[in-house]
């Protein structure tokens, strides 16, 4: 009957347990009635081992049984945690081993010995169960193992902990493959889908700039159109990385392997983009063995050490950001690129938009059509020629589209606006034409495209066309007040309007392109001209476009939620519109009665639209981060016009 014992504890089936629960008049023939307790605790013992077991059976055996439902829970890192348990299990084992050697050469052995040489394994059991019903409620799998156990180590058992020390080193022996083959090489093997860094869909990078209309060398331009988006496939998952890992040192893995891959996508190589190898990927040269050694020495020790494990890839990325630099600011020009995105994403050349607005206001009023880009592109080629511009490059590297926009239902248009106003007034009509809907397009210089990402343009083009709408509204006040000079006697309620909505433009734009602009632009030209980390310009430039976005308005403006700010100012700009649309109908010497009616309209929604962007800017400008707020504010309300003005009403 020990024999049965022995047996039960190794994972075989025995007729104990029915003996122990049913057959209790044969259980007392082989043991002591003060035994039959003990006989309890080792099955009970037994039971919590065999859960472990039959984990371990079903994942190693489970894509054999049945492939298709095995795509869900399974994958490589699971099979190395069934390893890990495995080795864990190991200690246990070669204890049953020792017990049946015990009982063949002392057949006496009492169960009380058994019980205490199998029970100081509880606590090991105990854990790797919680781990299993872990693993089994919350499906983990992949990298989310990795922090399970990173959870679970720090029990205070030396016995526990060794074990699952040898659990998650063969968690990190398939973690350091992928990282190794990532980081070297820029190709991911992740069949299941388990490494914290995954492909995404190509979808979100619909909006990348490329240059459509240059058909020369055809094929190789669409080969690095698709490998040149290849880099922006991938991103981090955060509900995958384990929490050791932070995310700032997971980002730095990210942009690794994202420009071992622009590099492996290199124009400047005469070969073709579809066969590209890893030997020709890779930008280490001699010194690819001995970062691959150093990633090995990793992988090699049982615990995972993250200080050697941050300053290895510390070093990499030092590599890698040095001749990022030297290529990026050298080579591609970086300074003169990014003067080029000021000249016109931030229309720094106001003379040549001034002149573009003047030849395409009647394409652009109209909602698109098919032959609106076209349209468009060939006024900014007269713009461009007009402003004598020689650079040929700049023509080829810039192009406007229009999109045309799908018909939306009524429940799609939601928008959150001011109490005083219903919906429909909120709605900017222009946002639905060409004014509204238009992109520029930039065709990026390699390898500009680690600086100049896919979401980076899409604020790119949120800023121009921001841009656009203030310097349209700016230029048609004064076309409106050309066309008032050749009036005599015009009233003085139409010239008042008319001059404080000449000068509150005017200074919005003063602020957009001197305060913020100009000021944020030469704050980054000089971070880049310091430093020779191309880490460093990376930065400066997030920095600079996140405060550009900010002190626009602009960060955070969704649809469903849009800034305070940034709302006023449209709904101002609206207002112009509408006044210069009004006023070109009016005879401005002889008003009528529903024209003054009109005009006093219009006098007081500006009232009110300065009062709250006046009081909404004073309320948050004491702030810290408030500060070109305060400046803002400066500009508008000089010597506090507007606020004593709202206070006499």
């Amino acid at each position: 009957m020990l024999h049965e014992i022995l047996v039960s504890l190794w994972g075989c089936s025995t007729s104990l347990m029915e003996m122990l629960e049913i057959d209790s008049v044969n259980l007392d023939k082989y043991f002591h009635p003060g035994e039959r307790a003990l006989v309890t605790k080792i099955i009970d013992i037994v039971k919590q081992c065999n859960t472990i077991r039959k984990f371990i059976n079903v994942h190693t055996n489970l894509c054999e049984i049945n492939e298709t439902e095995s795509q869900d829970i399974e994958g490589l890192y699971q099979r190395a945690l069934c390893d890990g348990m495995n080795q864990a299990l190991e200690p246990f084992h070669q204890d049953v081993i020792e017990l049946e050697n015990t009982v063949l050469t002392n057949s006496y052995t009492p169960v009380s010995y058994i019980l205490c040489q199998v029970q100081k394994h509880v606590c090991l059991f105990s854990v790797l169960n919680s781990i299993i019903r872990e693993i089994n409620t919350q499906r983990l799998h992949g990298c989310k193992l990795i922090q399970c156990l990173h959870q679970h180590m720090h029990t205070g058992i030396p016995e526990v902990e060794v074990a699952l020390e040898k659990m998650i080193h063969c968690l990190h022996v398939i973690f350091y493959k992928q990282l190794t083959s990532w980081l070297l090489y820029g190709h991911l093997e992740d069949v299941y889908h388990e490494f914290f860094i995954q492909k995404v869909s190509n979808s979100q990078n619909s909006s990348s700039s490329t240059d459509k209309k240059n058909t020369t060398n055809s094929y190789e331009e669409s080969n690095h159109k698709k490998n040149s988006l290849d880099m922006w496939d991938y991103d981090i998952q955060i509900d995958m990385l384990p929490s050791h890992i932070g995310p700032s040192l997971a980002t730095k893995i990210l942009t690794i392997g994202q420009t071992i891959i622009m590099f492996g996508n290199d124009p400047r190589q005469k070969k073709d983009f579809s066969v590209v190898t890893k030997a020709d990927n890779s930008i280490w040269g001699e010194k690819e063995y001995e970062y691959f050694r150093k990633l090995q020495n990793l992988q090699s020790k049982p615990i995972f050490n993250i200080i050697e494990f941050e300053r290895t890839i510390d070093e990499l990325k030092q590599c890698v950001t040095e001749l990022l630099w030297q290529v990026a600011v050298e080579e591609a020009q970086l300074l003169q690129q990014l003067k080029s995105m000021k000249d016109f994403y931030l229309m720094g050349r106001g003379d040549l938009f001034r002149e573009f607005i003047r030849l395409t206001a009647h394409i652009l009023n109209k909602p698109p059509t098919n032959h609106t880009s076209r349209d468009i592109n060939l006024a900014f080629q007269i713009a461009i020629r007009k402003m004598h511009l020689s650079d040929e490059s700049t023509m080829d590297s810039f192009n406007f589209t229009v999109p045309i926009p799908e018909i939306k239902t009524n429940s799609d248009d939601d928008l959150i606006g001011c109490n005083d106003f219903s919906e429909k007034e909120l709605e900017d009509p222009i946002e639905k034409r060409g004014w509204g809907l238009i992109i520029l397009k930039y065709k990026i210089v390699w390898p500009l495209h680690l600086l100049f990402s896919p979401n980076a343009l899409n604020d790119y083009n949120s800023l121009f066309r921001f841009l656009l709408r203030v310097k349209k509204t700016q230029i048609d006040l004064w076309n409106l007040w050309s066309e008032h000079m050749q009036f005599k006697n015009i009233d003085i309620g139409v010239i008042q309007l008319r001059n404080n909505l000449i000068f509150i433009v005017d200074n919005l734009q003063y602020y957009l392109q001197v305060d913020v602009l100009e000021s944020q632009y030469a704050i980054m030209e000089s971070n880049v001209k310091n430093t020779k980390n191309f880490e460093d310009v990376q930065k400066a430039h997030s920095i600079f476009l996140a405060n550009v976005m900010s002190q626009t308005f602009l960060i955070g403006n969704i649809k469903e939620r849009k800034n305070p700010v940034n709302k006023l100012i449209r709904l101002l700009l609206r207002l112009c519109d509408d006044f210069i649309l009004q006023a070109s109908t009016w005879e401005v010497a002889n008003l009528l009665v529903t024209e003054k009616e009109e005009l006093k309209t219009l006098s007081d929604t500006l009232d009110c639209l300065m009062d709250w962007l006046t009081k909404t800017l004073n309320r948050v400008r004491s702030q810290p981060s408030g500060e070109h707020l305060a400046q803002l504010l400066l500009r508008l309300d000089f010597n506090r016009w507007f606020s004593k003005k709202t206070v006499k009403l």
